[in-house]
C-alpha cells in the first residue's frame, strides 16, 4: 500500500474546481481510512492469476477487454452502472459483475480492491445537465486514478483517443485532452493509450456505413478526405492486455491500425465489400453541425457533435509515439476485415 504525505493527500486534483474538491477530500479520507485498514480489504485468493478491474467492461471496447483478459487465465471484475447488462461476460467463474459510478468514490474503491491492474473504459458522447465533457474525461477519470493510487493499483490504463488535445475548441476534443494530464498527475504511472477510430462486430464505424451505403446517395462528412487509420477493437484488447500484465510501459501509446484511407475510400470499400452501389456526395460541415445540434435531442442520438468535430481531424497515428508494433502485435486493417467479412457472408449464404 503506498504511503503518501499530508501535502500529497489533499494537493487538489488536476481540472477540479476548489468546490468540487472540497467535497471530494471529505469523502476521500473516509474512504482512504477504509483502504488503509487491513482489516476492511477483502481476503481473495491469487490462484495464480492477477485481479484486474475494468471500469466500463460492459461497452464497445471494455467488453473486448475483458474477453481478452478472462483468455489469458486472468481474474476479471467488471465495473460499470449496470454490471449485469452482458451476462455472457459473466459465465467464467473468475469473472464478477460490481457496480460502479464515476460519481460515487465509494463505489469506485470497492470496484478497486484488491486488484493488480485497472482500466478506465469509460467514454461520453453526448452532454447532458451536469454530465458533461469534463465532468466525465477530466474531474471523474481523475478522481479514479487518484482512488487508484491511494488503493495501491499498480498498473492502471486510460482510454483517450488520438487527436486528444487540451488547446482545441472543440469542448470533446479538448476535455480528453486535459484528461490525459489529470490522470497522470494524480497517477504518474498511469499508461495513456490513444486508440484510432475502432472497428469491429457491432460498431458504430463500418455498421452505420454500411446501412447508409443502401441509400444511392452517401452523404460525406465534408468532402471526404480527412483521413483514418481505423484500429480493430480486439488488436486495442490485447494491447490492453499487455500493458496491464507487463511491469512498466510508456507513459502514452498510439494505436492505429494496417490501413490509412480516406473517409471517401472507407466508404467506397465498405460499400463494395457488402456489395451495394451508392454515390458518396459532399456535405459542409455547416450543416453536419446543424444537423448534430437537433440529432442530440433524439432518443439514441444517432449523430453528436463530437463526432462531427472528430471527422474534420485526421485520425492517424503521429508517428512519434509507441504503438502496436512496441507491444509486439501486428494490427489488422480494415480492409483485411471487410475481406474476411465478405467471405464469411459468401460463405453463409451458400449453406
Amino acid at each position: 500500500m503506498n504511503n503518501f504525505a499530508e501535502k500529497e493527500l489533499f494537493a487538489p486534483l488536476p481540472g477540479l474546481t476548489h468546490a468540487r474538491h472540497a467535497f471530494d477530500r471529505l469523502v476521500f479520507v473516509k474512504l482512504l481510512n477504509r483502504a488503509l485498514n487491513p482489516k476492511c480489504r477483502e481476503d481473495t485468493p491469487m490462484h495464480g492469476s492477477k485481479l484486474f478491474t475494468i471500469f466500463g467492461g460492459t461497452g464497445f471496447l471494455g467488453s473486448r477487454v475483458v474477453r481478452h483478459l478472462l483468455t489469458a487465465g486472468h481474474r476479471v471484475r467488471v465495473a460499470a452502472r449496470h454490471p449485469g447488462s452482458q451476462p455472457a461476460l459473466l459465465q467464467s467463474d473468475r469473472a464478477e459483475a460490481v457496480r460502479a459510478d464515476l460519481f460515487e468514490p465509494e463505489t469506485l474503491l470497492a470496484a478497486l480492491n484488491g486488484a493488480d491492474g485497472a482500466v478506465n473504459a469509460t467514454s461520453l458522447y453526448i452532454e447532458k445537465g451536469s454530465l458533461t465533457y469534463h465532468a466525465v474525461h477530466v474531474e471523474a477519470a481523475a478522481r479514479l486514478a487518484s482512488l487508484a493510487n491511494w488503493a495501491g493499483v499498480l498498473r492502471f490504463v486510460q482510454l483517450s483517443g488520438i487527436g486528444s488535445n487540451p488547446d482545441t475548441e472543440n469542448s470533446y476534443v479538448r476535455a480528453r485532452g486535459h484528461g490525459e494530464t489529470a490522470v497522470q498527475s494524480a497517477l504518474p504511472e498511469a499508461t495513456i493509450i490513444r486508440p484510432a477510430v475502432m472497428f469491429g462486430d457491432g460498431d458504430a464505424l463500418l455498421g452505420t456505413i454500411r446501412a447508409v451505403a443502401r441509400s444511392p446517395a452517401y452523404p460525406l462528412f465534408g468532402a471526404g478526405d480527412v483521413r483514418l487509420q481505423p484500429a480493430w477493437a480486439q488488436d486495442v484488447a490485447r494491447a490492453i492486455g499487455k500493458l496491464l500484465e507487463a511491469d512498466t510501459g510508456a507513459p502514452c501509446y498510439e494505436l492505429a491500425g494496417a490501413d490509412t484511407l480516406t473517409y471517401r475510400e472507407l466508404v467506397e470499400t465498405v460499400a463494395r465489400a457488402s456489395g451495394l452501389r451508392t454515390l458518396p456526395v459532399p456535405v459542409p460541415f455547416v450543416i453536419w453541425k446543424c444537423l448534430a445540434n437537433i440529432a442530440e435531442r433524439l432518443s439514441g442520438a444517432p449523430l453528436t457533435r463530437a463526432q462531427v468535430a472528430l471527422m474534420q481531424i485526421d485520425n492517424v497515428a503521429s508517428g512519434a509515439l509507441p504503438g502496436f508494433a512496441d507491444l509486439g502485435i501486428t494490427p489488422k486493417g480494415v480492409t483485411d476485415y471487410l475481406h474476411e467479412w465478405q467471405e464469411s457472408s459468401i460463405a453463409t449464404s451458400e449453406r
